[in-house]
């Protein structure tokens, strides 16, 4: 029976990160979506009051429902932002700019989610509750109710953000490009892994092929030349030849800008950039 629940839950696991990260939905909730999704993936099929309690870190349901959905805003200091910068120590005018800037995000995003809590019918969400009803309302989550309680699923054939939430023109092409990047990622890893950027023997290029490199990646030809284009977009590679029209066995020739890199891929870490 532990085993049955283990494979369940690692179902559940694989499901959440289709939906949440690949669908895109990760970027269109309040920050307690995340645990009220972790609380689905455990338990399989929650009660709302489950949801409440687990959340909200709490026995009784009704406050648990009642936590915020929003984390509250957390000023920079001198102290960590020098930390997350990992560079010259910041003056009190780049403190008080990251704090506005960052204020200025999450208010934009809580003024965008509401908004698209408007075109869904449902209430802003400011509780775990809204989250609840929020998340069921963007198809994330299925609600069913038995014997007089409600209880929540992911819902495995949730639905793309721009088919049910008012998205600009911009916004979609900007999903499709990112779900692109997601589709492809694990192979860009592994082509970025072939130059050895954590070990004491880093190449400069790779003269290859294709087909060499789906080899050496454990990839179809056409993943790969799909990660080869997304590679020769990122400001640390240069990639000579069009990956799109090369046969399997054209020679092509991919560098790395060491020093872009270094700088690039911190920004990555940090979580200020999404990038593969």
């Amino acid at each position: 029976m532990a085993v049955d629940d283990n494979q369940g839950e690692a179902h559940r696991g694989g499901l959440f990160r289709e939906v949440f990260d690949g669908l895109g939905w990760g970027r269109f909730v309040p920050h307690a979506a995340v645990e009220v999704l972790g609380v689905v993936v455990m338990l399989g099929c929650p009660t709302r009051d489950q949801v409440g309690r687990l959340v909200g870190r709490t026995p009784d349901a009704r406050a648990g429902l009642a936590a915020p959905a929003w984390e509250e805003f957390e000023p920079w200091t001198e102290t960590s932002l020098s930390t997350a910068l990992d560079g010259e120590p910041p003056s009190p005018l780049d403190v008080d700019r990251a704090n506005a800037e960052d204020r200025a995000w999450l208010d934009r995003t809580i003024a965008d989610v509401d908004r698209y809590a408007d075109s869904l019918g449902v209430t802003h969400p400011r509780t775990t509750a809204d989250v609840l009803d929020y998340l069921t309302a963007c198809t994330v989550l299925l609600a069913t109710t038995e014997r007089g309680e409600v209880h929540y699923e992911l819902n495995p054939w949730a639905a793309l953000p721009a088919e049910v939430l008012p998205l600009t023109r911009d916004q979609v092409r900007e999903e499709d490009a990112l779900r692109w990047i997601a589709l492809h990622r694990p192979v860009v890893r592994k082509l970025i892994a072939l130059f050895g950027p954590y070990t004491d023997t880093p190449i400069d290029a790779l003269r290859t092929t294709l087909l060499d490199l789906a080899e050496r990646c454990a990839a179809d030809v056409e993943s790969v030349r799909a990660a080869v284009s997304i590679l020769a977009e990122q400001p640390d590679f240069c990639v000579k030849g069009n990956p799109e029209r090369l046969a399997a066995g054209d020679l092509l020739e991919i560098r790395v800008d060491w020093a872009n890199f270094i700088e690039y891929r911190l920004d990555i870490a940090a979580g200020t950039i999404e990038s593969p």
